[in-house]
């Protein structure tokens, strides 16, 4: 195919992702990662990843899609702003108890949410005479960040997170794996410099070193993929998280002035919102209440055993325990 038809081609299907509300879009071949590669074995063997067993298949597969997908030639990336606003929340008296949930959680579920915008476009480029393999949100054999960022998408931070030129690392990112060929984009390189603040900011001191996140000492794994009780080392440290953890954002310079996102789903009246009473969640009597308030939002993630696991060490480190 000439240069020109590729050009029009990789301009349609850019210009369709952004129809479909994806923010950022960025192309990449789907050709190996081969460093992201070994540093992510090296952190396997380190145990960094704690108790995320699935993350130990196959890892030679997510730095190279072709293990996969032999005819794969191009990895579509994209990333969707989901910074939301955040109203306070009447309902709850001043001074009750609450624990902080991450801003990615205060909405709808995101997978739900960007697997309806992916499957349409995966049927508008198979309309196109593609084929389309994978599409995958946060799930799957892919080491999405390193593809995003040899897509141009941003770059990784200290903080093992992708940060955008537009909207700081407040994204969620998706890629589709695609027999298509299309024009490439440029990489991006680290931005970060000399800051730490990252590193400073983690109370748990997860962030070992830039670009290397011990997930047992992670706030956010230790609330949400952690199925033990959280040791009581960390307890004093969570600084009243519940579900996941901002800090590290929260400090990065990129992240100084946020863009709101325009998904009407992803805003705090949608799902959990920014804070829950410590109470309410203690008070949960079943799962099926459990799944009535939270089955359409992240949370449902930690399952209702993880949640009012959290809120007690919450409590217990306020010095409220009952």
């Amino acid at each position: 195919m000439q240069r020109v038809d590729l050009l029009k081609r990789t301009a349609e299907i850019k210009s369709t992702a952004s129809g479909l509300g994806f923010h950022r879009v960025g192309i990449t071949s789907a050709d190996p990662v081969g460093e992201a590669g070994r540093r992510f074995s090296e952190w396997l063997a380190d145990g960094f990843a704690g108790e995320m067993a699935y993350l130990q298949k196959s890892p030679e597969v997510r730095s190279d899609p072709k293990l996969r997908f032999p005819e794969a030639k191009s990895v579509i990336c994209l990333a969707l702003n989901y910074y939301p606003s955040a109203p306070p929340d009447p309902s709850v008296p001043e001074g009750s108890p609450r624990g902080k949930v991450a801003r990615y959680a205060w909405g709808e579920d995101y997978h739900t949410i960007i697997e309806e915008k992916l499957a349409l476009l995966i049927s508008a480029i198979e309309d196109r005479g593609g084929r389309c393999w994978k599409g995958y949100v946060d799930h799957g054999p892919l080491l999405e960040r390193a593809f995003a960022e040899r897509a141009g998408l941003g770059f990784i931070g200290k903080n093992t997170t992708l940060i955008t030129p537009d909207y700081g690392s407040w994204v969620f990112l998706a890629e589709v794996v695609t027999d298509l060929e299309l024009v490439e984009d440029l990489p991006m390189t680290s931005q970060c410099g000399s800051c730490r603040r990252c590193l400073d900011a983690c109370p748990t001191g997860a962030l070992t070193e830039a670009y290397r996140l011990d997930a047992r000492r992670c706030i956010s794994y230790l609330t949400i993929e952690n199925k033990k009780e959280i040791p009581e080392e960390f307890h004093p440290q969570m600084e009243g998280w519940l579900f996941g953890c901002d800090l590290c954002q929260e400090v990065c310079p990129y992240n100084r002035n946020p863009v709101q996102t325009d998904v009407e789903r992803f805003s705090p009246e949608r799902g959990a919102g920014p804070s829950l009473s410590l109470e309410e969640i203690r008070s949960i009597e079943d799962n099926r209440r459990f799944k009535e308030r939270f089955s359409h939002t992240p949370l449902v993630r930690t399952k209702r055993s993880g949640l009012i696991r959290n809120a007690n060490a919450i409590q217990v480190s306020q010095g409220e325990d009952d």
